[in-house]
């Protein structure tokens, strides 16, 4: 499965822009297998709880679609997971604490066991951002639970996908980060929830294809080409990713103050998305 992790409009003001987000959400789900929507690149974490039920009302996508969850507690985590639920979200993906992960100890565990209890969800593993490691031991001890679906996981190590394969074979994968998504695959990953998708779907989802259906050479072929987009992406973050959704004409709005509207890579990540469009693989 290939899922973009769609961006949250704002205006310049910063303010969420509904109908934006409805409109990107529905250019974007007939060309991939679902949404995550409040991820890393959607912002979740600058969002208000008021903005995160509006968004979620606003959406109302007819695909398979993830919520992302990023809080420090687990009251603080109850009122997001709730709205997911109630808007039809297949599952949660959840950040583990980390503002004092230093002193959370057997806590990280309870915190994904109550949040399961009450929704499936995927952990997610994005130390770029979080600046903590998702042990290897706590998804071991977390992978049998029923509602423990599988992990995203985004640090592009490939040795902790070769554990995921070696150790925990019915554990759902997905890869969020690009530039290796044929090794994530090789590794059984079962497929990508990338910033590039969103730019690209169409690309990632032959990419898939090919690996699938045996067809190695253009696989290799095809993440070599898609290579400069997932690593400029992947430097670059969200105001590069909006500045890129507004080039092609998407409604991707801007990234909420302080953030740059603008990024320091557009000028070396416009030619890469020209060429790439040249050749039928973007929007």
């Amino acid at each position: 499965m290939i899922l973009p992790p769609i961006p949250t409009p704002f205006d310049r003001e910063g303010r969420l822009d509904e109908e934006a987000f409805r409109e990107l959400a529905q250019a974007l789900e007939p060309l991939a297998d679902g949404l995550l929507v409040y991820g890393s690149n959607g912002e979740g974490v600058h969002l208000t709880p008021e903005e995160r039920a509006r968004g979620l009302r606003a959406l109302r996508p007819k695909k398979p679609f993830l919520v992302g969850l990023m809080e420090e507690t687990l009251p603080q985590a109850e009122g997001a997971l709730l709205e997911a639920k109630a808007a039809g979200a297949m599952a949660l993906l959840a950040t583990p604490p980390r503002y004092y992960h230093g002193s959370l100890g057997a806590g990280l565990l309870r915190y994904y066991e109550a949040l399961a209890e009450k929704m499936p969800l995927f952990l997610y593993h994005m130390p770029q951002n979080t600046k903590v490691d998702l042990p290897l031991e706590a998804v071991e001890a977390l992978a049998p639970h029923p509602n423990v679906l599988g992990i995203k996981d985004s640090s592009g190590d490939l040795s902790r996908l070769a554990f995921y394969q070696a150790r925990l074979r019915e554990f759902r994968v997905y890869t969020g980060h690009a530039p290796t998504f044929l090794g994530a695959l090789a590794l059984g990953a079962e497929g990508g929830i990338l910033a590039a998708a969103n730019l690209a779907p169409r690309a990632y989802r032959a990419l898939l294809d090919h690996f699938r259906q045996g067809r190695l050479a253009e696989a290799q072929e095809l993440q070599k080409k898609l290579f400069p987009l997932g690593d400029l992406l992947a430097k670059g973050g969200v105001p590069l990713l909006k500045q890129a959704l507004r080039h092609l004409g998407l409604p991707a709005g801007y990234p909420r103050p302080p953030y740059p509207a603008e990024s320091p890579l557009w000028e070396r990540f416009r030619p890469v998305l020209e060429r790439l469009k040249e050749e039928g693989w973007v929007l």
